[in-house]
């Protein structure tokens, strides 16, 4: 069996990639179903940790990433942008990474600073509905990055570089 240490911090960016999403669905519902203000501030602050480490890993897979196609297509008689499984791949993380780093931050944060003020008692008269709307948004954001998630893991075990004729 060959291999590349690139390959494996790939694969570890990867296993950290779904371990943050999956951390996040799991406490998002734990979240929801908590009815201390209290507690709903320390799950949110366990979440915010969590995503502290999206850049890094971001990057992380970003330079693994490039290295893996340059291992696998230097020699090659064609570029690798001809692979359409690799360019699908490349561009559900590119908006993975973008919807993950741009808006679930900012829609957490709104969501904590609500709750806040809801613990405090100086939130406005309408906090309730503002929370049921964020938590909303925070699901669809949830819901699209596993999409997300499940489409990369599919497209890295069935793309036709690996299986010809799949697609």
């Amino acid at each position: 069996m060959s291999g590349s240490y690139n390959f494996l911090f790939h694969l570890v960016g990867f296993g950290f990639v779904a371990g943050i999403v999956i951390a996040n669905v799991v406490l998002d519902r734990k979240f929801r179903r908590e009815p201390d203000w209290g507690k709903k501030l320390y799950i949110g602050g366990i979440m915010k940790t969590f995503g502290m480490f999206g850049p890094f890993i971001t990057v992380l897979l970003l330079i693994t990433g490039i290295g893996n196609i340059h291992n696998l297509y230097i020699d090659a008689p064609e570029p690798w942008y001809a692979q359409g499984w690799l360019v699908m791949k490349v561009i559900l993380f590119a908006v993975m990474a973008t919807n993950g780093l741009v808006f679930g931050p900012g829609l957490s944060k709104k969501r904590i600073m609500l709750i806040k003020g809801i613990a405090e008692k100086s939130a406005p008269a309408d906090a309730e509905e503002s929370l049921k709307v964020l938590n909303n948004q925070i699901s669809i954001f949830l819901l699209v990055q596993s999409l997300l998630l499940i489409s990369i893991i599919f497209l890295s075990a069935f793309g036709t570089g690996k299986h010809p004729g799949m697609f």
